[in-house]
């Protein structure tokens, strides 16, 4: 038997209103902390404060912010003795977006 198929939307757009982008790079991370996941999210509050992101949220150990039209999000999950700590960049640059990931990573402790 065979499946029946699954209808195709298209999408029709002006050309003068059609804005066409790229999707954003995404880059991302992970590292073991031995510290607890509230610290560990308190970290990645000052680490993204400290790198000039604005819009700095923190949801119980989950973090995010902005920083130009980039969006960085660091969760951090106990992890037996430790903490998991997972950050992900966001943005258009690619350049941009690797060199936020890595400071963010590098700089939890």
């Amino acid at each position: 038997m065979r499946e029946p198929a699954l209808p195709v939307m298209v999408l029709e757009a002006e050309p003068e209103n059609a804005i066409l982008s790229a999707p954003p790079h995404l880059w991302s991370g992970h590292k073991v902390v031995s510290h607890s996941p509230e610290e560990c999210a308190s970290q990645g509050v000052r680490i993204l404060e400290a790198l000039s992101f604005i819009g700095v949220v923190r949801n119980g150990s989950y973090v995010y912010g902005n920083l130009l039209a980039n969006r960085a999000a660091i969760k951090c999950v106990s992890n037996g003795g430790g903490t998991f700590v997972y950050a992900a960049v966001a943005g258009p640059e690619v350049r941009q977006v690797e060199r936020l990931r890595n400071e963010i990573v590098w700089r939890l402790e």
